[in-house]
C-alpha cells in the first residue's frame, strides 16, 4: 500500500510541474503580447472573420491619431472600405480574413475621406500591413493585423509620380518629334519626286515632236519614272516624233538599253516613232560588244539630226495629209461627171415615143 501512494505522489508532482512550466509559458505569451498591445510603434487590431474590428492597442491611436474607443464603436468593417478597393488591396483583404497569413503591399490611406472613422481630421497615411489568424481551439479564428508607418513611402510616391510625370513628358516630347520626323520624310519624299520628275523632264521642240533628255546613268526606278512620263506626255500633246537624247548618259547596258527599247515599243503603240539621237562612239562599241538588239529603233549622232530628221517627217505628213485633202474634190468631181442621171423607177428601158403612124424603120 505504501507503494502505491509513493506513485500517487509521483504523479502529481509531475504534473503539478507540467502544469507550472505551461503557466509559465502562458504568463511568457502574455507578457509578450501585453507589450505588443503596449507597443506605440506599430499598430495592433483584432478582427472577426466577418471583418469589423473589435480591439485596438495604443500603436493604433499612435498611427491613425483617433481614440480608440470611438473607433470601435463605430462597428468599422475591413471588407466593406471603398479605399481597399481603389488601392488595389482588397484581394489581400479577403484572403486575410479567410484565415491566410497575408502581406499586403503599402497603401496611402487618406483618413480625410472617411472622417467618421477617426472623429477628426487626419490625412494620407503611408501604412504596410501584415495579416496573421489566430485559431481557437474549434474552427475558428481571429485576425490580428500588424501595421506601421512608413514615411519614407510618401517620398518614394513623390518620386514615382515625378518619374511618371517625366516620362509623360518624354512620350510627348517623342511624339513631337515623330511628327516633324514624319513631316521631314514627307517633305523630303515629296521633293525626291520633285528631282525625279526633274532629272526626266519632257520637252515640246516642235509641233507634234518631243524630246526626252536623259542625264546620268538609267537604273529600274529611273527608267519606270521615264516611261511614265514619256507615255503622259504623248498622250497629252499627240506627239508624232519623240527624240530619246542619250548625250549625257555616261554608260548605257544591256538591261538599260533594253529598258529605253521597250518605252520606244510603247511610244509606238500610242502612234509616236522614237528616235535614239547621241550615241557616243563609246556607247555604240559598248552596244555591239554586248550584242544588244535595238529592235529596229531609228537612231541619231546628234539632237540636231535627229531633230531635222524629225522636223522633215512632220512636213512630209503634213504635205501628204494636204495633197489627200486636196484630191479628195477631184475625184468627187470626176465621179459625177460620168455618172448617169437616175431615171423613174421603171422607166429605165422604155424607148423615146414616135409620131402617130410612123413605124420604126428596119434595116434591110
Amino acid at each position: 500500500m505504501g507503494y502505491e501512494g509513493d506513485d500517487d505522489s509521483a504523479q502529481l508532482v509531475r504534473r503539478l510541474e507540467a502544469m507550472e512550466k505551461e503557466m509559465e509559458s502562458l504568463r511568457a505569451d502574455a507578457r509578450r503580447w501585453r507589450a505588443l498591445m503596449a507597443a506605440r510603434c506599430f499598430s495592433v487590431s483584432i478582427h472577426h472573420p466577418v471583418g469589423r474590428t473589435h480591439a485596438v492597442n495604443a500603436g493604433w491611436e499612435a498611427l491613425w491619431r483617433a481614440p480608440a474607443e470611438v473607433f470601435l464603436q463605430l462597428k468599422y468593417n475591413m471588407l466593406e472600405d471603398p479605399q481597399l478597393v481603389e488601392n488595389g488591396i482588397m484581394p489581400h483583404v479577403e484572403r486575410f480574413f479567410r484565415g491566410e497569413e497575408v502581406a499586403i503591399p503599402p497603401i496611402s490611406y487618406d483618413t480625410d475621406l472617411v472622417e467618421e472613422l477617426t472623429g477628426k481630421r487626419g490625412g494620407a497615411v503611408w501604412v504596410c500591413s501584415f495579416g496573421v489568424p489566430v485559431r481557437d481551439a474549434g474552427d475558428g479564428f481571429e485576425g490580428v493585423l500588424f501595421q506601421f508607418a512608413v514615411p519614407e513611402a510618401a517620398e518614394i510616391q513623390h518620386k514615382y509620380e515625378a518619374l511618371i510625370e517625366d516620362q509623360r513628358a518624354l512620350q510627348a516630347s517623342l511624339e513631337a518629334r515623330n511628327r516633324e520626323l514624319e513631316e521631314t520624310v514627307r517633305v523630303i519624299a515629296a521633293q525626291r519626286d520633285a528631282i525625279q520628275a526633274m532629272s526626266v523632264p519632257v520637252i515640246r521642240v516642235a509641233d507634234g515632236v518631243l524630246c526626252l533628255p536623259i542625264v546620268g546613268m538609267i537604273d529600274d526606278a529611273r527608267a519606270s519614272a521615264l516611261l511614265e512620263r514619256l507615255l503622259e506626255a504623248i498622250a497629252a500633246q499627240q506627239a508624232a516624233q519623240v527624240l530619246l537624247d542619250i548625250t549625257g548618259v555616261p554608260a548605257l547596258d544591256a538591261r538599260a538599253a533594253a529598258q529605253l527599247v521597250g518605252a520606244a515599243s510603247a511610244a509606238r503603240l500610242l502612234g509616236a516613232s522614237c528616235t535614239l539621237v547621241g550615241v557616243s562612239p563609246a556607247l555604240a562599241q559598248t552596244l555591239v560588244e554586248l550584242g544588244v538588239d535595238l529592235g529596229g529603233l531609228d537612231t541619231a549622232a546628234t539632237l540636231a539630226e535627229g531633230l531635222t530628221r524629225a522636223l522633215a517627217a512632220r512636213r512630209g505628213a503634213a504635205q501628204r495629209s494636204a495633197t489627200v485633202a486636196a484630191r479628195a474634190p477631184e475625184r468627187g468631181e470626176r465621179g459625177e461627171a460620168h455618172r448617169p442621171a437616175a431615171l423613174p423607177r421603171g422607166e429605165a428601158h422604155r424607148p423615146a415615143a414616135l409620131p402617130r403612124g410612123e413605124a420604126p424603120s428596119r434595116k434591110r
